[in-house]
């Protein structure tokens, strides 16, 4: 009874925003920045840098044999970029100094992993992967980012 009254409240909370969803969309997302800290999402410069159809962000902190490990995962779908084909790598570090310096709680994790995927128009089941790895605290101290 009690979570149908629940789900009564916060149907009427909604409805009660209806008329300015952006509003309600804007808190949603200002509550999840703070929750998960400030920059989690890649900025529009990392997308564009690579000229990316999409981005999916994992955080993953584990235990293995008594050493901790954690890292945080940026996947990148279907750069447009032509320079992604000769300067995969220059690209890749790029994007992982951008994303370390803006987000605020990137010296919680060890690494980051840039991942691109390239997938075949036609056959969408194809797809070719690279993936590169750097370490956070040398991003941290690389004072002078890769232009």
């Amino acid at each position: 009874m009690k979570k149908a009254l629940f789900l009564i409240l916060i149907l009427f909370g909604l409805e009660s925003c209806s008329c300015e969803p952006e509003s309600l969309i804007k808190g949603a997302m200002w509550g999840f920045n703070k929750m998960v800290g400030e920059g989690y999402f890649p900025s529009d410069e990392i997308l564009e840098f690579g000229d990316f159809e999409r981005v999916e962000v994992n955080m993953n902190r584990s235990k293995v044999n008594g050493e901790n490990k954690s890292f945080v995962e940026l996947r990148f779908y279907n750069g447009q970029n032509p320079a992604l084909q000769y300067n995969q790598e220059n690209i890749a570090l790029r994007c992982a100094e951008l994303y370390a310096k803006e987000y605020s709680k990137i010296k919680s994790y060890q690494e980051i992993q840039i991942v691109f995927i390239q997938s075949d128009p036609v056959n969408p089941d194809n797809f070719a992967m690279n993936e590169y790895n750097f370490e956070v605290k040398d991003l941290l101290n690389n004072e002078k980012p890769t232009p």
